[in-house]
């Protein structure tokens, strides 16, 4: 996967979650602040330190897989994430 074709991704993803909704959830912060990471690192820009493994696969698969009804999105972060290892 190209990183032009990543970063498409994580646009896409970005664009599918708000954490600033009304029923976002810590978690969806969290995958939220990793997508932004993700994309600061491929694109150059000033991206902090990263705090620890990358869960938000994980997350995702539960806030949008097991528990919500979007698990095409949960799949996508999965994938991102695993681009990323």
């Amino acid at each position: 996967m190209t990183n032009i074709d990543l970063l498409s991704k994580i646009d896409r993803a970005l664009i599918s979650i708000d954490p600033n909704s009304i029923t976002a959830s810590a978690n969806i912060g969290s995958i939220h602040r990793q997508l932004i990471w993700c994309r600061a690192q491929l694109t150059g820009q000033p991206s902090g330190l990263k705090r620890g493994p990358l869960t938000m696969g994980l997350i995702a698969t539960r806030e949008f897989d097991m528990w919500g009804d979007n698990p095409e999105l949960a799949g996508l972060i999965n994938e991102i994430q695993r681009a990323f290892e």
